[in-house]
């Protein structure tokens, strides 16, 4: 039918009913005790659940001849990161584990830390991924990735 649109049911929107709050604080803090309490009682959300994984923000800037990638990582040593690089990807990941015991001493109570963070940032521009460097100083990493060459074009000739 020319003219008319079609939406599919995703696209519509119905106005949802509001049930009006009679008794808003009774009913608040019922549901939050009885959130409390069956959120302290899941025995198999660790088993399920992967380690817990830092956010890493990135910060990628633009100079005539390469591209500059800043990602900050606290708490994170050279040995501890792995950089990455693919022609419009970059990878960066790591991982510590410290394990504090005192020698000399009855240990009763340990902890141990496990930090992971895993990060990959789509490049706007095309790199090369041979050439690059990465410093880290005061947790924060600096990568310098060179601009990859524009492809050139060959001649044509003809053979006589």
């Amino acid at each position: 039918m020319k003219g008319q649109v079609a939406i599919s049911p995703r696209e519509m929107r119905f106005p949802l009913a509001t049930w009006p709050k009679m008794f808003p604080y009774e009913t608040e803090s019922f549901f939050d005790t009885w959130n409390k309490f069956f959120s302290a009682f899941r025995p198999f959300e660790s088993l399920t659940t992967p380690e817990s994984t830092l956010y890493v923000p990135v910060e990628i800037a633009e100079t005539e001849k390469e591209l500059l990638v800043t990602a900050e990582v606290p708490g994170f040593a050279e040995k501890d990161l792995e950089v990455r690089v693919e022609p419009n990807r970059i990878f960066i990941s790591g991982k510590i584990y410290e394990n504090k015991e005192e020698k000399g001493k009855k240990t009763l109570y340990t902890e141990r830390t496990y930090n992971q963070i895993f990060r990959y940032v789509d490049l706007p521009i095309v790199v090369n991924p041979d050439n690059g460097t990465a410093t880290l100083k005061d947790g924060v990493l600096k990568i310098t990735l060179y601009k990859a060459q524009a492809p050139k074009l060959i001649p044509v000739s003809t053979i006589s």
